[in-house]
């Protein structure tokens, strides 16, 4: 069960509203006013998401007291500029172990019931019937702290599915369309792309860390999860006798070629039927997740549209939807 029923979240309270919090300080740089005089910038984040914060006072001095990834305790109260939520501090310091806070706490978790997601997700393993891909699956999953990973693991830093079981959620729901698709479709390779639907990611069980905040590893960051995953992938496939090369080939294509359309970066572009549509899976319950979390949480109060989205390079429409207001 999410961690938001416990309590809302820094983002989910409304406008004009004080509160008392544990946040973790996820990035800070210090700035200056047009006289010269310097002032910090905070982000502060919890399960709910992140806010900016303002130090105008002593700000060279709370600059050397806190350091990225410190647990801080704020009052603030929650202001609206240029249709941003911001918190006003008020007071703040560095929590200490009588606070008995759980760092995993202030992670974003999915809303969804984890265990039976885990239970969507074993029902769709367990349906491939080509025994090469079975045993790989079975030899990839026997790993306890491997699945305990895959299960916890995001699957995006900020875009998308970007909180504890991400992966999982959005795992889930692809291989959900897989369904409807063969359908339609009977020539899809159904056994090859659900197995490609589940170990794509694969790479991202080693890609982030988790001190306070979800963050790249130094792995994630010097390496990338493409290339991790298909290392990962690529070793299992060795410990099985008689893998045929063409279905490796196959299942390696498509996490190699998953994540992007291009080749300026020498990336391999899908070129198999199920390639190209793991790609379209991807994009499709990716997209509409992070749609679905902008229209939630970034129209200012009353609008009907969200503030502008850079990495959309456009306005979203919520209509009706920004009407509704959150209770803290």
């Amino acid at each position: 069960m999410s961690n938001s029923t416990q309590n809302p979240g820094i983002k989910n309270i409304s406008p004009g509203k004080s509160l008392v919090a544990f946040c973790v300080l996820r990035k800070k740089e210090i700035k200056y006013k047009q006289t010269g005089e310097p002032y910090l910038i905070l982000e502060l984040g919890d399960h709910s998401g992140r806010l900016k914060a303002r130090i105008w006072e002593k700000p060279l001095e709370y600059d050397q007291l806190f350091q990225v990834g410190n647990i801080l305790k704020v009052k603030a109260i929650i202001q609206v500029t240029h249709d941003v939520k911001e918190l006003k501090i008020q007071k703040i310091r560095a929590a200490t172990a009588e606070d008995g806070v759980d760092p995993k706490e202030l992670l974003p978790t999915t809303r969804k019931d984890v265990e039976e997601l885990k239970k969507q997700f074993l029902e769709h393993k367990n349906s491939i019937e080509n025994r090469y891909l079975k045993e790989l699956l079975l030899k990839l999953f026997e790993d306890e702290s491997f699945e305990r990973a895959y299960f916890q693991s995001p699957a995006g830093k900020l875009w998308h599915h970007n909180y504890l079981s991400g992966l999982l959620e959005h795992v889930v729901a692809m291989l959900d369309i897989v369904k409807l698709l063969r359908k339609h479709y009977p020539q899809l390779d159904s056994d090859l792309l659900k197995c490609g639907i589940i170990c794509h990611d694969v790479g991202k069980v080693r890609e982030y860390s988790f001190n306070g905040f979800i963050d790249f590893s130094d792995q994630g960051r010097l390496l990338g999860y493409v290339a991790m995953g298909f290392e990962i992938i690529a070793k299992k496939i060795e410990e099985i006798k008689g893998f045929p090369d063409s279905l490796r080939d196959q299942l390696l294509h498509l996490i190699l070629s998953h994540q992007s359309e291009v080749t300026e970066s020498g990336a391999v572009v899908p070129m198999t039927l199920e390639a190209v549509v793991l790609r379209q899976l991807i994009l499709l319950d990716a997209n509409t997740n992070a749609l679905c979390r902008i229209q939630e949480n970034d129209a200012p109060p009353g609008s009907h549209w969200t503030k502008y989205i850079p990495l959309l390079d456009r306005f979203v429409y919520v209509g009706s939807k920004s009407q509704r207001t959150t209770e803290d």
